[in-house]
């Protein structure tokens, strides 16, 4: 197990996003989250700082 902390962007078509939506978005990029944070929102695309496990 190896943690990581990485940007990503992804893309809401739902404003405010779930929060259950953003979690299995960086699942599905193979991080299992331990923490996160939107740092940047361009019409509906987040960009998210994000730590955890690979």
């Amino acid at each position: 197990m190896e943690v990581i902390s990485k940007t990503i962007k992804i893309k809401s078509d739902k404003m405010p996003p779930e929060i259950e939506f953003i979690e299995q978005s960086i699942k599905n990029e193979g991080i299992d989250p331990v923490r996160w944070a939107i740092v940047k929102i361009e019409d509906n695309i987040l960009t998210l700082n994000v730590s955890g496990t690979i």
